[in-house]
């Protein structure tokens, strides 16, 4: 006859190697010691081997569903780094980031009259069950509202969207061999609701392929694009959801544009053009030169001063551009050199809608 399950628990009462979090669960008789588990009247105790084989064991692949969505979109990383925020935004905390293997999963649901809770309280439920436990959740202007949001590394509208005033994040975590970490954001527009969920655990061994960026060399950020072509410009948006428009050279201490010709701007101003239901924001950013709210407020101005240019010049409605500023607190180089700060001065649009 078969055996309960005998391996070791988990925090949460899971099972550490089978995952069965029920003492009822049967499986095929598992001879403990032949297995490098040591059986006592008490608790069940780890070898050596047992515990660098369980260590070994791939994490395991989570199943979410949220009922009546459908899958829009995914992305995976073998390996690689995200920003997961536990806490609301602060101009003096960085969000704190997670490194491994990162897997985002974008839901669909039609049934628009769900709330931002309602459409989170399926995953949570399904977490916990799993034994993760909450480290942070928060809704719109409770997490910091506009800045929180341009935090999350998420895909782009139109596959994920994210009213700014009307959305709720989760943070979930699971110890063990193999820990995990799981957030979610939650949103809603006119006629459906969105779900990205990001997870993160061990890193996986990657293809062959281009190495990643090291401290020396550039950090991973906006995708690098054609610039002046109207079409790469836009497929950036729409896939990644932001881009640098990286012919704006800011000087240090200043938000003074370009004179007029600006390829980038030629390029966003046509294709909101086209697409008159699009709406963007634009997000200024600085060095590391001066104080955390004197960087703040020229981040701001170099937005502010692009989002007049397309306005005063090109036409665009003013409604359907939103301007901000983060200051110093997302790189995309180090600021070490006279290089990488000149980098770091930047505006970059990040989609808000496509309808």
């Amino acid at each position: 006859m078969a055996d309960p399950c005998r391996h070791p628990r988990e925090r949460g009462g899971k099972c550490a190697l089978c995952r069965c979090g029920d003492d009822r669960h049967y499986r095929l008789p598992l001879p403990p010691r032949a297995q490098g588990w040591r059986v006592t009247g008490r608790a069940p105790l780890l070898t050596a081997a047992a515990l660098a084989a369980l260590l070994a064991l791939p994490a395991q692949a989570l199943d979410l569903t949220l009922p009546g969505a459908q899958i829009t979109a995914t992305d995976e990383t073998p390996a690689g780094s995200v920003r997961l925020p536990d806490r609301p935004w602060s101009e003096d905390v960085a969000p704190p980031q997670a490194e491994g293997a990162i897997t985002r999963t974008v839901y669909r649901s039609p049934q628009g009259t769900r709330t931002t809770l309602q459409l989170l309280t399926p995953f949570r439920e399904q977490l916990e069950a799993e034994g993760y436990e909450t480290v942070f959740t928060c809704a719109d202007r409770a997490c910091g509202g506009f800045d929180f949001r341009f935090q999350l590394d998420l895909i782009g509208e139109p596959d994920m969207h994210v009213d700014l005033g009307d959305y709720r994040y989760l943070l979930m975590r699971r110890d063990g061999p193999a820990p995990q970490t799981v957030a979610v954001v939650t949103s809603r527009a006119t006629n459906n609701g969105y779900a990205q969920v990001i997870t993160v655990g061990p890193a996986r061994a990657a293809d062959a392929g281009p190495l990643p960026a090291t401290e020396s060399g550039p950090i991973a950020t906006a995708p690098a694009v054609d610039i002046a072509d109207e079409g790469a410009l836009a497929s950036a948006l729409t896939t990644r959801g932001h881009v640098i428009l990286s012919d704006l050279a800011f000087p240090s201490g200043s938000a003074t544009l370009p004179p007029l010709g600006v390829a980038s701007l030629d390029a966003l101003a046509l294709w909101m053009t086209r697409n008159a239901g699009a709406r963007v924001a634009l997000v200024g950013h600085t060095d590391s030169v001066g104080n955390a709210d004197a960087n703040r407020a020229l981040s701001r101005a170099r937005a502010e001063a692009v989002r007049e240019r397309l306005i005063s010049v090109y036409g665009i409605a003013p409604g359907r551009i939103e301007a901000d500023g983060v200051g110093y607190l997302s790189p995309i180089a180090p600021n070490t050199s006279d290089e990488g700060r000149a980098r770091n001065r930047r505006v970059e649009a990040v989609l808000l809608t496509l309808e």
